[in-house]
């Protein structure tokens, strides 16, 4: 996520757009013909604030037109996923990616989360669970730039690395 990126969603977040007028900008971007004709630089500014005017939330207006005057609309996906990473961070929730060969019981889960909570010193969790059977067995939890490699794979590598030290 580019630094842009992330100043477009703190400003996002501090005009104090409702949540639901994001959420839906959120589902139009990804109407491909939509996104096309808002970032061609042969599309005339006017004619880009017209089809903001109609598609968009009112709330929105303002800061699509923007993106667009600026030539930053191509950012938009990275903007509002930073934008709901700061809404995070306001609410005292960290975001994780738990990659795992099969999804953990709920037991597994409520320990995740609560070592989360306490390692970062955060109110909440927010984890996505993505499958991975290339893992073998294990886990592998991913938070900001920190990854904790508990799968079988990774320990296997890990080994491996090691013995070719020898």
């Amino acid at each position: 996520m580019t630094q842009l990126s992330k100043n477009y969603g703190r400003v996002l977040y501090e005009l104090g757009i409702s949540p639901e007028a994001v959420k839906e900008a959120m589902e139009l971007i990804h109407c491909e013909e939509l996104m096309e004709a808002l970032k061609n630089p042969t599309v005339s500014k006017k004619a880009k604030h017209n089809i903001v005017d109609r598609v968009f939330p009112e709330e929105m207006h303002n800061f699509m037109k923007l993106l667009c005057d600026y030539g930053s609309v191509s950012y938009i996906e990275e903007i509002l996923d930073a934008y709901d990473a700061y809404v995070n961070e306001q609410k005292g929730i960290i975001t994780a990616s738990l990659i795992c060969v099969t999804p953990p019981e709920k037991e597994q889960k409520e320990k995740i989360e609560s070592f989360l909570m306490s390692e970062y010193g955060k109110s909440g969790v927010r984890l996505n669970i993505v499958t991975d059977e290339s893992l073998i067995g294990g886990f592998v939890l991913r938070v900001n730039d920190i990854e904790y490699d508990w799968s079988l794979k990774g320990r296997i590598s890990q080994l491996t690395g090691h013995l070719k030290n020898i």
